[in-house]
């Protein structure tokens, strides 16, 4: 969920803060191998502002970017994410992301965060061929058309898709919703919720049929919309970020067990989100790991399987 990071100044006030989460989960015992498929990273100089973690009530405390890269980093050895897909949230996105993959090379698989708007242009075509050439980049996304006022089958998008096809590299777009207020903010006047339904990715779909495309946040609350998509089109998998720790645990389960109800254990991948705060991976993993209605075995697959083969991880 890469969006202006003046908005989440105020969402320690707002409404998305919901019911708290226990503090002993920073104590969660974690033994089966992760991969966190969403991720972000910021640049090493950008100063990281006080946000208000909308759960716990905390302020960040952490001084740079690379302090913030530091403490993820920790956190996924702790919790035994053993590969982490992560995209710049903020200024030179790309970069950002590289950077993490040199910190550590082995865990991080660095994607092009692309948005497309006046303030955040997409990036150059051929700089990224020549990076997803040389595996410099793997995946492209996240990419946040509807922060720009977008849908996927956009114009301005298809020399992009067609890259990404054409190298099979996957997509990760954001679906779903957006922090309250988000078409008020500078950043993102033509941001509607509206354009976060995932059937909105279908005439993309049909343009590039090859392409594998992750529906991050899957598609919340856009439930039947996620589902359809999931059905008809079987080079799509979903992932579960920020969902799992920003809303209300039982919100999240009941969406959660729909979407397996419906047949989709296969195709959902575990997620994060972590934006500014490194405890909300912890957060992420525990309401996965709380789920009551879920097997070991689907649990393993959420957290583990379904992104090895979807990103095709040896």
């Amino acid at each position: 969920m890469s969006i202006d990071r003046r908005r989440f100044l105020q969402l320690g006030s707002s409404s998305v803060a919901l019911s708290l989460i226990p503090s002993e989960i920073a104590a969660i015992p974690v033994r089966q191998k992760i991969i966190d498929v969403h991720l972000h990273a910021y640049p090493d100089d950008m100063p990281i502002p006080p946000a208000v973690n909308p759960i716990t009530g905390k302020a960040v405390q952490l001084k740079n970017g690379a302090a913030h890269r530091s403490a993820c980093l920790a956190e996924m050895k702790r919790l035994n994410i053993v590969k982490g897909i992560v995209s710049g949230g903020d200024g030179d996105r790309i970069a950002a992301a590289m950077s993490w993959h040199d910190a550590d090379a082995g865990r991080i698989i660095p994607g092009a965060g692309v948005r497309g708007s006046e303030d955040t242009p997409l990036p150059d075509l051929n700089l990224l061929r020549s990076a997803f050439k040389e595996g410099r980049l793997k995946v492209l996304g996240e990419v946040t058309t509807q922060y720009a006022g977008l849908t996927l089958d956009d114009p301005k998008y298809a020399a992009y898709l067609a890259l990404a096809e054409e190298l099979d590299i996957p997509v990760a777009l954001h679906t779903g919703t957006m922090p309250p207020g988000m078409s008020f903010d500078s950043c993102c006047r033509k941001a509607r919720a509206r354009l976060g339904d995932p059937i909105l990715v279908e005439e993309a779909l049909n343009r590039y049929p090859k392409l594998r495309l992750n529906l991050m946040h899957a598609g919340w609350p856009y439930l039947d919309d996620t589902i359809s998509i999931l059905f008809h089109y079987p080079q799509v998998n979903a992932d579960l970020g920020a969902i799992n720790w920003l809303l209300p645990r039982a919100e999240f389960h009941h969406y959660l067990e729909a979407l397996m109800r419906a047949g989709f254990e296969k195709r959902l991948m575990f997620g994060s989100d972590q934006m500014y705060w490194p405890e909300g991976i912890a957060m992420a993993v525990d309401a996965v790991s709380s789920a009551p209605f879920l097997s070991p075995d689907q649990k393993q697959n959420i957290f583990y399987e379904n992104a090895a083969r979807f990103y095709r991880l040896s």
